[in-house]
């Protein structure tokens, strides 16, 4: 059983569930369901760069105000801007972003062992957005 953990059937580890990477990228959004670990890397460097402003803003608000509500604004900036780039990455470079999330998950989330399948989705991705 893929879902099991010392022998442990799913049903005693409730937290642990096997997620499909396959065409899912487009279920990911505010109404849908959250990017998983391996899309999360996948989309990493993209997000860091397309969402830089956002985050920053984020960041320097944090910095200012510890109190949890302070932020909200900033925070759904970030928000809504990473979940536009899952619209834009299904819409555009689905194909190549899940080969790499697939790469991701099967290697252990090891970007390394993953880096031509990374370039490939990259240089589609902004190719097709610049």
């Amino acid at each position: 059983n893929p879902c099991s953990v010392g022998g442990e059937p799913c049903a005693r580890w409730p937290q642990l569930r096997m997620v499909n990477v396959g065409g899912s990228v487009s279920e990911v959004g505010p109404s849908g369901r959250p990017p998983s670990s391996q899309e999360l890397y996948a989309a990493g460097r993209v997000i860091g760069y397309k969402c830089f402003d956002q985050n920053y803003d984020f960041m320097k608000c944090k910095a200012k105000d510890d109190n949890p509500t302070a932020c909200v604004s900033e925070g759904d900036a970030v928000h809504g801007c990473v979940y536009g780039l899952f619209k834009q990455i299904s819409s555009t470079t689905k194909k190549e972003f899940d080969a790499l999330a697939k790469c991701l998950d099967n290697e252990d989330l090891q970007p390394h062992m993953c880096k031509a399948k990374q370039a490939a989705f990259e240089s589609t991705f902004y190719a097709k957005t610049s």
